[in-house]
């Protein structure tokens, strides 16, 4: 992958971040704010997922280093921070391997019980499930450790 289709991915994720910003009715002047949180956690997943990282793995990092921003800006303009966080990393979602889980589930549903059918969505599911999983431990990290009631130690 090279960094032009890099780039193209990143800009094209911080057009969906603006639509989920106006879906979530935030305020204009944050959307910048959603926008550069955007492009660092999505970016770091990309540029990851180039290097050979495993696409879970990727998405953790890049929701953490999307989070940590999200916080800082929270704090900095008094925002609730899942208010930046939220709609700035929803476009790292599996979509594509919780649709192909889905298609195989349905196509094994109509034609029958196969082994490979099965294998194929199982891999997508739990592909999926990883990825989801790395994306809501990436986006909590920062929250647990900024805004803690007790010290952790």
């Amino acid at each position: 992958m090279d960094w032009l289709e890099i780039l193209q991915k990143i800009l094209l994720s911080c057009i969906i971040t603006v639509g989920w910003c106006l879906m979530f009715t935030l305020p204009k002047r944050y959307i910048i704010h959603c926008i550069m949180v955007t492009a660092l956690g999505f970016g770091l997943k990309q540029i990851m997922v180039a290097f050979g990282v495993h696409l879970a793995v990727s998405t953790f990092f890049g929701a953490m280093a999307g989070s940590f921003l999200g916080v800082h800006f929270a704090q900095r303009y008094g925002l609730p921070p899942k208010a930046l966080i939220v709609p700035s990393l929803i476009c790292m979602m599996p979509g594509i391997a919780a649709y192909k889980a889905m298609v195989s589930m349905v196509q094994i549903g109509y034609f029958g019980f196969s082994m490979d059918l099965f294998i194929v969505m199982m891999s997508h599911f739990f592909d999926a499930i990883f990825v989801i999983s790395a994306l809501v431990l990436g986006l909590s990290i920062p929250g647990i450790l900024f805004y803690r009631r007790k010290p952790i130690v």
